[in-house]
């Protein structure tokens, strides 16, 4: 009796896997069981991003990067390190999807709300370009779109 017990958890852990791997490709399950924070869609990807940002963790933020050095969207990603590294207090508040152009080139529009004790709500909107790689999608361009942080 006491087999059948580890039979039916082997049985039913086949059973999770086998039903994994036909709504995913085994290529997907297998990155995203080596890596959890494997990011098979554009969306995945850049709300890790922006959750890596607040917790601090830019180096890790900057692994999802494939930009070259010393161009204007790397010079993007530096003001902004500087600047949740200047304030400890401003915080993610919500990350809104504004739209996504998934037929040309991974296109997304992204509004991105912080929050401080010391100030209102500022939010501060996004053209992000992604690109497929082996790892999963990455960041290829980061602009902002509007200049000024505006309050809402």
């Amino acid at each position: 009796m006491r087999y059948s017990r580890y039979v039916w958890f082997l049985g039913l852990s086949i059973f999770c896997l086998i039903t994994i791997i036909s709504f995913k490709t085994p290529q997907t399950v297998i990155s995203a069981l080596a890596d959890p924070h494997y990011g098979d869609t554009p969306q995945k990807t850049i709300q890790h991003f922006w959750r890596l940002m607040d917790l601090r963790q830019t180096d890790l933020a900057r692994d999802l990067l494939i930009m070259p050095d010393g161009s204007l969207d790397l010079k993007e990603f530096n003001e902004w390190e500087t600047r949740l590294n200047k304030d400890p207090l401003l915080s993610l508040q919500k990350l809104e999807f504004i739209s996504s152009d998934s037929a040309i080139s991974q296109g997304v529009v992204v509004r991105v709300f912080w929050t401080s004790p010391n100030e209102a709500v500022q939010y501060v909107t996004f053209s992000i370009y992604l690109k497929q790689s082996e790892k999963g999608w990455r960041i290829e361009r980061i602009k902002r779109m509007n200049n000024v942080l505006g309050s809402s």
